[in-house]
């Protein structure tokens, strides 16, 4: 035992010592120096909106495509802004006048869990029985494209996009008085709003 110890204390030693050499490097080593270019400016472009309603919905489908009738439910989000880029807007006088752009009007399917159930499906007509109640992609792809046709119709004709274009102007008129510090008078030249 004490031949182990004269070998294993000098090597304690060695590691303690070793040990606090790398301590005392470490604590006066200069800190590494890092050189700051100036920023340059990409070519990025991000389009300016004004977000005037966020849209939420969720929609019972029945839909027929190919002779096979699908039931199903979707859950849809979107939104209704307008382009600021593009606006109209004449600053020279003492009022500050603005033409509200056309709105962009946005429905997708939401990202939640289970967004998209069908509930059933069923081949009709003759011969029905010997055909495939199953839908393939393209025949669902066919009926999602005719839901969101469908949703942003209904936006028009229920009044939400009219709705949309009446917050924003009210809202364009306080951001840009904000900004301008002057009197603002927001033009709507489309009111109902522009259904493609």
């Amino acid at each position: 035992m004490i031949k182990a110890l004269k070998y294993i204390l000098p090597l304690i030693l060695a590691v303690a010592l070793a040990f606090l050499g790398w301590q005392f490097y470490r604590y006066f080593q200069k800190p590494e120096e890092i050189e700051v270019f100036p920023s340059q400016l990409g070519d990025i472009k991000e389009m300016a909106r004004l977000c005037s309603m966020e849209i939420y919905n969720e929609v019972s489908i029945l839909d027929t495509v190919n002779s096979k009738v699908m039931f199903a439910v979707q859950k849809q989000s979107g939104s209704i802004s307008f382009d600021m880029e593009n606006m109209q807007i004449d600053d020279s006088g003492d009022t500050i006048r603005i033409v509200l752009p056309r709105e962009i009007v946005e429905v997708y399917e939401s990202n939640e869990k289970n967004a998209w159930e069908v509930i059933d499906t069923k081949a009709i007509g003759p011969m029905a029985f010997l055909r495939s109640n199953k839908f393939t992609t393209t025949e669902e792809n066919r009926v999602k494209s005719k839901i969101k046709a469908k949703a942003i119709r209904r936006l028009y004709s229920n009044g939400t996009v009219r709705q949309a274009r009446k917050d924003a102007v009210v809202n364009l008129t306080r951001l840009m008085e904000g900004i301008y510090r002057k009197p603002v008078v927001v033009f709507d030249p489309t009111p109902d709003g522009c259904l493609k």
